[in-house]
């Protein structure tokens, strides 16, 4: 099979077809990454918080204002 120019122009507008295909995969993933970086910090800050009531539950503030702990 002799290669000729239309066998490296259809080859070479494949190429670009799946460059644009693989550019727009990355962008797509990108998003993704931003977005579950954003729910990693939610995740997060609502874990901080429920070990913040936690805290506060299994401690009872005294008339000084001293938190002192509570009696099981």
């Amino acid at each position: 099979m002799a290669i000729d120019e239309k066998i490296i122009v259809e080859r070479k507008q494949a190429l670009l077809t799946d460059l644009d295909v693989v550019r727009a995969r990355l962008v797509e993933i990108d998003k993704k990454k931003l977005e579950d970086t954003a729910l990693i910090n939610a995740l997060t800050g609502a874990i901080q918080q429920c070990d913040d009531f936690l805290n506060k539950l299994n401690n009872v503030s005294g008339d000084d204002g001293n938190e002192t702990p509570k009696e099981e």
